[in-house]
């Protein structure tokens, strides 16, 4: 692998190579869950986009990013766990330890995005609630991602 030369960058140097997307875009998106039914240690859930970005260099249009996953699925092992520990309302706050993230092929269905979540640790130990599950985010098209998250409420 050649490396790259030691230069030196200031904003307006910088600002060629940056992303639209995570200077504005980011901003733009928004998700809602729509629909989440809890059996024991698996989860599923609907999320819709409910304001979408589109990249100019992505011909194809609407994905799905990381970014906004990663928001709707630790909202969803927010809702797991308060509902697990018997809370009627969040009452504590999540903090993630670990994540792992495998995008298998692109999410394009900004309309109806399913997810599993199997929960693989959920116990309390004194205030704390820990939780560890997988994911799979799919969508109508194909689309998938693999996510393991790692958890705990304080």
């Amino acid at each position: 692998m050649k490396p790259a030369p030691k230069v030196t960058l200031n904003p307006t140097d910088i600002a060629p190579f940056t992303s639209q997307y995570l200077h504005e875009g980011r901003k733009k998106e928004s998700w809602q869950i729509e629909a989440v039914e809890i059996d024991g240690d698996r989860a599923t859930a609907r999320v819709s986009m409910t304001s979408t970005y589109v990249s100019r260099s992505d011909p194809r249009g609407f994905h799905l990013t990381i970014f906004s996953t990663l928001e709707f699925l630790s909202e969803l092992m927010l809702i797991y766990s308060h509902v697990w520990a018997g809370f009627q309302q969040k009452s504590r706050e999540g903090w993630m330890v670990e994540s792992t993230t495998r995008s298998r092929q692109a999410i394009r269905d900004p309309d109806r995005i399913d997810v599993e979540m199997k929960v693989t640790v959920m116990r309390q130990r004194g205030e704390i609630l820990l939780c560890n599950a997988d994911y799979r985010v799919t969508d109508r098209f194909g689309g998938l991602f693999e996510i393991s998250l790692k958890g705990f409420l304080s």
